[in-house]
């Protein structure tokens, strides 16, 4: 709760940067003013009813209400982003081309904030559906026969996610044909009405060697009994701080559980990793699933695990918020190689909050385990 507190406490403050830069715009007079607020406090009320709506109300009411008020945290965000930059653009321009500087803070200007917002949320909107595939081909003398592994995370179900675009998700996965599919984390995100449908539809990858799933943040926020059911409908194997072979034995994946909460994560999954050792085959390729980007360099690695997969950051979702999230994460997504070990991170499928991504386009990532006899003789 605490993390939405926040979360809302931003949006309000956006919101009343925002409002205070439109009536200097269009030099409202003080009752259109208060009329003003009282809309912002309505939209941040809105907003705010995502998190405190109880989880029996309808999923005809929970959508819509969604939809709307994560929505407008979309177009404020960048209202905001826009306004900030006119506004410093005004402070300039008052000390170089005074002149110009009327011209930055009239309705003119609003028009054109509103028009850049607008373009910005329509792309973003499209980009939704724009599913890239990240593949990497990882060779090694361990295994005798090739192994395609898809993992896909971030797709964060619930009362926002359009089955058409879970439908379009598991085609994508299937024309890849992998032979064993793995579930990141975020796979949950709320409202138990949407879960059942939207994950059964996964189960219809159904790849030869199995399907395996971990837990991510908001998994642990869901709670783990229902969030272990979501896995179940999804037709995949729960990995809670286990090693399970896959069938042929040559290939063998980690899964551990994310701690669902802040401070000291890495060294908290850390321990979580270097509890697998005993369990793990130094004879088989080590795949390990881990929702969040850390404790790859501090236990991953010096443990063996030739691949760790993991999503999380969102690539920032929306740029250039992108910035804010690169403070807290180093590997931000796509694959990253050192000492012959591979990480792997997803942007992830789908999307949380704003119902949008601007330069930081969903994805599933593709890994081929390739024999090092089959590699050579390319």
């Amino acid at each position: 709760m605490r993390f939405y507190v926040i979360f809302t406490a931003v949006f309000m403050f956006m919101l009343a940067v925002t409002l205070v830069q439109v009536r200097r715009q269009i030099n409202l007079h003080d009752h259109a003013s208060w009329g003003l607020l009282a809309l912002g406090l309505a939209v941040s009320a809105v907003l705010a009813s995502t998190r405190l709506m109880p989880e029996s109300w309808s999923m005809s009411v929970a959508t819509p209400v969604w939809w709307v008020g994560y929505g407008i945290f979309a177009v404020v965000a960048y209202l905001f982003l826009f306004q900030v930059m006119l506004f410093a653009a005004e402070m300039i321009a008052r000390v170089a081309l005074p002149a110009l500087a009327p011209v930055l803070c009239s309705p003119r200007a609003l028009v054109a904030v509103v028009a850049l917002t607008g373009l910005v949320v329509g792309y973003g909107t499209r980009e939704l559906d724009n599913v890239r595939v990240l593949k990497r081909t990882v060779v090694s003398s361990k295994i005798s026969q090739p192994v395609r592994l898809v993992a896909m995370s971030d797709l964060h179900l619930g009362a926002m996610t359009l089955p058409s675009r879970v439908d379009a998700l598991v085609a994508l996965i299937k024309e890849q044909k992998p032979d064993a599919l793995l579930l990141v984390g975020d796979i949950v995100n709320d409202h138990p009405e949407a879960l059942k449908p939207l994950a059964s539809k996964l189960a219809a990858v159904r790849p030869p060697l199995g399907a395996f799933g971990v837990f991510g943040n908001h998994e642990r926020y869901e709670g783990d009994e229902k969030s272990a059911a979501v896995f179940r409908w999804a037709g995949a194997q729960l990995l809670r701080n286990r090693v399970v072979p896959l069938p042929g034995g040559e290939v063998q994946i980690l899964g551990v559980d994310d701690p669902g909460r802040a401070g000291n994560v890495t060294s908290l999954l850390a321990e979580e990793i270097r509890s697998l050792a005993p369990d793990m085959d130094p004879k088989r390729v080590s795949v390990l699933m881990n929702h969040r980007p850390q404790a790859w360099r501090e236990a991953a690695k010096p443990q063996g695990i030739e691949v760790m997969l993991s999503g999380h950051t969102h690539r920032g979702q929306l740029y250039p918020f992108y910035l804010v999230v690169s403070l807290s994460y180093e590997f931000m997504g796509g694959f990253y190689e050192e000492d012959g070990a591979l990480l792997g991170v997803s942007a992830g499928a789908g999307f949380w909050g704003p119902p949008l991504r601007v330069l930081a386009p969903p994805d599933i990532l593709v890994v081929d385990l390739v024999p090092q006899a089959a590699a050579g003789g390319q």
